[in-house]
């Protein structure tokens, strides 16, 4: 009886080390192929709900406000009111953001720019990706500069064993305008930035004729600004791109209008001229209004200063008024506020929301929505939009770790360019408290054979943007455009139209 007893409890360990051993085992699959974990992760950064003190919103705040702990043990029925919209991967069936693959490059990946490749039979890759490697020391004369470099390589949408989505480069991959330039320069406000040469924050945009353009950041040899914005067709900076599309779809591509990295700048009004705003000039988003001509460039430029592309020998042209530039939230903001802080330097609905007056920038291209879905209106110029992502990054000590407030900026599409309403904060299925997500990509994904692509859409339109981690790897996200102009606070002066048109959407 007991030699019968020992077998039983034998046999009954070796299952439950089996079963151990297998749910493990899925555990680090789940883990390894998916790059994210079964265990539930935070649906947005703790501090989401927090905001600076309404009367000085750039003011530190103090040690017991930046408690995590603290934070957490709060009842979450203290406040009604939540800033935030989760955003779900449309493909991802647990709806979690999507990753890069590009091991076959040999590179190390981060923060990602997408261009989706018209669809031909000649062709077999999906998208052009061009993505950050991390810099590296570079020793010029007798300075040593960390040089920034520029992967770009072709992607296909794939899917991994589990039927996740992801984006899997092959082995091709080649480094752009990484011999631009001269290492001269001196930032006079920020000199530790100095040492940093090289391409940054590229940026890729379709124009409504076919361009492919990719405008970027680089350092200048100028006596008052050290870093600027240049732009270059994606054809003149490799060529392979025209390989890539085929000959019949290369022939359809208007002509090069910028064969070498030609410098965007603005001029300063008369006695800013060292502003440091003028002195590094930094994510400029790249737009059209569906309206005016096919040709029209608009760069904005900051929050509400749109301007446009005029030559390469003239400065960009403002187009928006200075009173247009102007812009407020609707009050009260938050809505559950008392009273209701404004900007008073910046003076935009989107520094009123992000209650900062200064750390807001652009951060991805420009796309226009028409607000219904396809096919069901005609786009007008009351029912048609602009967008754009705009970031404000968060450091200790006043968040308890980097993070990025980023917020969907909607403008009208056609003159005078207001800003119309800002969105709640967006925050990514998956994405966890401590790792840091950049957005710097926002395309069209329309898996088509129209020519040329499209940076105009309808709210059923499928929006696809791209973002680096925690500056170690790239990762993506599909949505549908109406998700990213639900739940906005409106701006003072957003006209009957467009609240009428809103109607359907969340908030």
């Amino acid at each position: 009886m007991r030699s019968h007893n020992t077998l039983l409890r034998g046999v009954l360990t070796l299952v439950a080390v089996a079963s151990c051993f297998i749910i493990v085992l899925a555990v680090f699959h789940i883990k390894i192929a998916d790059s994210l974990s079964i265990i539930p992760v935070q649906e947005r950064p703790f501090f989401y709900e927090q905001q600076p003190h309404q009367a000085s919103p750039t003011q530190n705040a103090s040690p017991e406000e930046d408690d995590a702990e603290a934070y957490l043990e709060q009842d979450d029925k203290s406040s009604a009111h939540h800033d935030y919209r989760l955003l779900t991967s449309l493909r991802n069936n647990m709806g979690f953001y999507n990753k890069i693959d590009a091991k076959l490059t040999g590179h190390q990946i981060m923060n990602p720019t997408l261009l989706e490749l018209p669809r031909n039979a000649n062709s077999s890759h999906h998208f052009l990706i061009i993505a950050r490697a991390p810099h590296v020391i570079k020793k010029i004369g007798d300075k040593r500069y960390k040089l920034a470099r520029q992967v770009a390589t072709f992607g296909n949408l794939t899917y991994n064993n589990l039927g996740r989505p992801l984006l899997k480069t092959g082995k091709w991959s080649r480094l752009l305008v990484n011999d631009f330039g001269g290492p001269e320069h001196h930032c006079q406000r920020q000199p530790d930035m100095d040492r940093y040469i090289g391409p940054e924050d590229m940026k890729l945009f379709w124009t409504r004729t076919g361009e492919p353009l990719l405008i970027f950041t680089h350092q200048v040899d100028d006596e008052v600004m050290c870093q600027g914005q240049f732009i270059i067709d994606v054809r003149a900076a490799m060529p392979e791109l025209e390989q890539a599309l085929g000959a019949e779809t290369a022939a359809l591509l208007p002509p090069i209008r910028f064969a070498e990295p030609t410098s965007l700048h603005r001029e300063a009004p008369e006695g800013e001229e060292n502003h440091p705003r003028y002195q590094r000039e930094k994510n400029w988003a790249l737009a059209q209004s569906p309206f005016t001509s096919d040709q029209e460039l608009l760069l904005m430029v900051e929050p509400g200063q749109l301007y446009r592309y005029t030559s390469a020998e003239d400065p960009v042209e403002l187009v928006v008024s200075e009173k247009d530039q102007i812009s407020i939230v609707q009050e009260p903001y938050p809505p559950t506020a008392d009273k209701t802080w404004h900007s008073k330097l910046s003076k935009t609905c989107m520094h009123d929301v992000m209650l900062d007056e200064r750390h807001v920038h652009q951060s991805s291209p420009m796309l226009s929505v028409t607000l219904c879905n396809r096919g069901t209106c005609e786009p007008n110029e009351q029912n048609t939009i602009m967008m754009g992502i705009v970031q404000r990054r968060q450091d200790p000590p006043n968040a308890p770790f980097t993070w990025y407030d980023r917020r969907v900026a909607v403008y009208e599409s056609a003159p005078p360019y207001r800003m119309i309403s800002v969105s709640k904060k967006l925050t990514y299925h998956g994405e966890s408290d401590g790792r840091y997500v950049w957005t710097g990509s926002m395309s069209y994904y329309t898996n088509q054979t129209v020519f040329p692509p499209s940076n105009h859409g309808f709210l059923d339109d499928e929006v696809w943007l791209g973002f680096g981690i925690k500056d170690a790897a790239a990762g993506w996200l599909d949505v549908r455009a109406r998700d990213l102009v639900a739940d906005h606070y409106l701006c003072q002066g957003a006209s009957a139209e467009y609240k009428h048109y809103r109607q359907g959407l969340s908030a």
